[in-house]
């Protein structure tokens, strides 16, 4: 196994290590993990989540210009990188629809979430009819955007919107309704995931034609 594997390996252990460190907020006495910086900002566990999640991501652009630039391209890499961004991004998502409010709001409605992991599900579906046609079907550019706007989104869901809940609009020293911001960063990045979804599907449509 070379380089760049190894370090993509290493993502699917920084996904198991944020999800058994955000579980810690379901244990029993989980309120003695108080917020650090206030009512309405985050706990430890939800800064060495965010904090693991940021160095699973930068492993993702390690690996690749490692690869490309040492070329040591393989097809173990080939599968396991995107797989490993899936399994640390759809993991963290989840564990994020549990994250509320003290008045019951969600940080990131499970509707996102869904659509999410609908949408990756859709286009590796396409991408597995393609493979069986002896095609191999290129990333386009809009799903990288979609990645980076998911990988700066989700470590700032995780840290209760921080800093933008630090805008003083209600005068209490923070912003009350920051369920709000995490949920509209969130949608921007969905959108640019359906649209690059629905990028994907239109420029490689011919491979759900049935042959003659």
């Amino acid at each position: 196994m070379n380089t760049p594997n190894r370090i993509t390996i290493t993502r699917f252990f920084f996904a198991f290590l944020i999800i058994i460190i955000f579980c810690l907020s379901f244990l029993p006495n989980s309120s003695d993990f108080a917020p650090l910086l206030g009512t309405t900002n985050f706990s430890w566990i939800d800064l060495v989540c965010a904090v693991i999640f940021i160095l699973g991501s930068i492993t993702d652009a390690v690996d690749g210009h490692i690869a490309r630039s040492r070329n040591l391209i393989t097809n173990f890499g080939k599968f396991m990188d995107p797989l490993a961004d899936k399994f640390l991004v759809d993991s963290s998502l989840i564990l994020l629809t549990t994250k509320m409010t003290s008045d019951g709001h969600f940080y990131l409605y499970p509707i996102m979430t869904v659509l999410f992991i609908g949408r990756d599900l859709a286009v590796d579906g396409l991408r597995m009819v393609a493979t069986a046609q002896g095609k191999v079907l290129a990333a386009n550019i809009y799903g990288k955007i979609k990645t980076v706007l998911q990988m700066i989104v989700i470590p700032i869901i995780f840290l209760n919107g921080f800093p933008f809940n630090y805008f003083d609009l209600n005068g209490l020293g923070s912003f009350e309704y920051t369920y709000v911001i995490t949920n509209v960063l969130a949608a921007l990045a969905l959108l640019a995931s359906l649209v690059s979804g629905f990028i994907y599907f239109k420029q490689n449509i011919d491979v759900l034609k049935e042959g003659k």
